[in-house]
C-alpha cells in the first residue's frame, strides 16, 4: 500500500509542472487532519477513523477547478488494524473574497480498505477495493497571499465495499497553500 501512495504523490508532484507553463495558471494545495465516522454497514457499529487528508485543485478560473483528493484514515482496535484511503477526483467551485472563500466539491474514484490481525500467532488481512464519490464544501480563511487556514470541510463520503452501500461523514481542516506558477512562489 505504501507503493500506491508513493506512487500516487509522485504522480501528483510531477504534473505541478504541467500546469506551470503559464503566469497565470493558479493551484490551491490542501493538507490536514482528516476525521471518518465509517459506517460498515450491515448491523455493525460505526466505527471513528483519524488521519490525514490532501488535497490539490488546479484553478481553470477563479471561481472553477479540478480537484484531486488523497485521503488516508486508520484505526486500531482489539488487535486489529484498519486503514481506508480514498482517491478522489472531480471539479470544485470556489467564492472568495479579501478574508477568505467559500467552496463546494463533488468527488468521485474508489477507496482502498485493509484490515490485518494477528489470530492465534498467525498475521491474517484482508483488503478491499471499492467506488468512493464524496460531496461538499468548507471554508477557507485567508491569513496571506499565499495561505489560507481550512477552518473546516464537511464532506457526505459514501462508499461501496462488499456490494453495500457505506454512508461516511468526513471532516477536515488544515493548511492551504497558493503557490503562483511562472512568477516564482
Amino acid at each position: 500500500m505504501r507503493k500506491v501512495l508513493f506512487a500516487s504523490f509522485f504522480v501528483l508532484a510531477a504534473s505541478f509542472s504541467l500546469f506551470a507553463q503559464k503566469s497565470s495558471d493558479k493551484m490551491d494545495v490542501f493538507g490536514g487532519y482528516s476525521f471518518v465516522r465509517f459506517n460498515p454497514g450491515q448491523g455493525a457499529d460505526a466505527i471513528n477513523q483519524n488521519g490525514w487528508e490532501s488535497m490539490a485543485t488546479f484553478r481553470l478560473n477563479p471561481v472553477f477547478g479540478i480537484s484531486a483528493d488523497v485521503d488516508g484514515t486508520y484505526k486500531s482496535q482489539s488487535g486489529a488494524n484498519q486503514h481506508i484511503y480514498t482517491y478522489l477526483f472531480g471539479p470544485e467551485f470556489k467564492k472568495g473574497s479579501d478574508k477568505g472563500a467559500v467552496f463546494v466539491h463533488g468527488l468521485m474514484g474508489f477507496a482502498h480498505d485493509s484490515v490485518s490481525a494477528n489470530v492465534l500467532g498467525t498475521n491474517v488481512s484482508v483488503a478491499d477495493n471499492a467506488f468512493a464519490m464524496a460531496f461538499g464544501g468548507g471554508y477557507d480563511w485567508r491569513a496571506s497571499q499565499a495561505m489560507s487556514i481550512r477552518l473546516f470541510q464537511a464532506d457526505y463520503l459514501v462508499t461501496r465495499f462488499g456490494s453495500a452501500t457505506q454512508n461516511n461523514i468526513r471532516l477536515s481542516f488544515g493548511v492551504t497553500f497558493h503557490p503562483k506558477f511562472g512568477r516564482g512562489f
